[in-house]
């Protein structure tokens, strides 16, 4: 997230524009194979997603991942994380 918020700010100062849905489908599309069952489960009832949607989960994803490996909250034995 952080290297498509630095592209992002690069391309604004080149006053270049991109439609959120562009860079939502840009954004999902650069996830590495490990993320498909997020990427799976981000359609599920929905027509379409937000990029604020995907970067607060995304966010929220690798915030979780940081307090198991700090020992604050222990992971479910089953997850997709």
């Amino acid at each position: 997230l952080d290297e498509l918020n630095l592209v992002l700010m690069e391309l604004r100062d080149t006053d270049v524009k991109i439609k959120d849905e562009d860079l939502t489908i840009i954004l999902i599309a650069s996830l590495p194979p490990s993320y498909k069952n997020f990427v799976s489960s981000l359609s599920v009832g929905k027509d379409f997603v937000t990029l604020e949607e995907v970067k607060y989960i995304l966010y929220t994803r690798d915030n979780f991942n940081w307090m198991c490996l700090l020992g604050i909250v222990m992971k479910p034995l089953f997850s997709n994380y």
